[in-house]
C-alpha cells in the first residue's frame, strides 16, 4: 500500500475532522490539535469542548456561561480544579510526619475534597492518581472516589490493579500502603461478587 502524499490530512473536510476529534479525550484532542493548522481549527470546535465539559463536570453545566467559548470555559474550570486540589495535596504533604499521616489529617483531606464544588472522578484521576504523588495521595483519591463519588467498583478495581503493579516496584518505599491497597482490593473484589 502506497503512503499518501504529505498534506492529504489537511484536505480532509472540516466536518469529518471535527467528527474524528469529537471521539477523543482531552489529551488526545490537544495532541491532535498540535499536528497542523487545519487540525487545530477542527480541535478548537465548540461542540468538542462542550462535550468534554459536560462529561467531566455534568453538575456545573447548568451554571456554565460559555461567553468566550466552551474551550476557554473548560480550561478555566480545569485550572480552578487544579488549584483547589493542589491545596489539599499541599496540606497532606505538610502534614506528613515520618512518611505517615495521622488519621485526623487523612480525614480532613477527604473532607476538603468534598468541599470543592463540581469535583468529579476525572479530576481525581488528573490530579490525585499521579505517579508524581506519594501513594498516600493516591490512596486519598481512591478513598474519596469510593466514598463520596460512588465510582463503580469495576473502575476502582482497575485503578487498584494498576497501583499494585506500580507498588510492587516501589515495595521498599511503600510497604504499609501496599498492604492497605491489597486489603482494599480483596474487600472490593468480594463486594463486586456480592452484587
Amino acid at each position: 500500500m502506497e503512503l499518501s502524499p504529505v498534506g492529504r490530512w489537511a484536505d480532509l473536510p472540516e466536518d469529518i475532522a471535527v467528527a474524528v476529534a469529537s471521539c477523543l479525550q482531552e489529551a488526545d484532542v490537544c495532541a491532535l490539535g498540535g499536528c497542523s493548522r487545519s487540525w487545530r481549527r477542527a480541535c478548537d470546535a465548540d461542540c468538542i469542548w462542550e462535550r468534554l465539559f459536560r462529561c467531566r463536570w455534568p453538575s456545573a453545566v447548568a451554571s456554565a456561561s460559555p461567553v468566550q467559548g466552551w474551550k476557554a470555559l473548560y480550561i478555566s474550570q480545569h485550572r480552578r480544579m487544579a488549584v483547589a486540589i493542589s491545596n489539599v495535596v499541599e496540606f497532606v504533604g505538610s502534614s506528613l510526619n515520618n512518611e505517615s499521616l495521622e488519621s485526623e489529617y487523612y480525614l480532613k483531606a477527604i473532607a476538603d475534597l468534598a468541599l470543592i464544588p463540581d469535583i468529579g472522578f476525572l479530576d481525581v484521576q488528573f490530579f490525585l492518581f499521579s505517579r508524581n504523588h506519594s501513594a498516600i495521595i493516591n490512596l486519598i483519591g481512591l478513598h474519596y472516589s469510593i466514598a463520596s463519588l460512588h465510582v463503580l467498583v469495576s473502575y476502582v478495581l482497575l485503578m487498584i490493579l494498576l497501583w499494585r503493579n506500580r507498588l510492587c516496584v516501589e515495595r521498599t518505599q511503600h510497604c504499609f500502603v501496599s498492604k492497605l491497597l491489597k486489603q482494599l482490593f480483596l474487600m472490593l473484589y468480594w463486594k463486586l461478587h456480592q452484587q
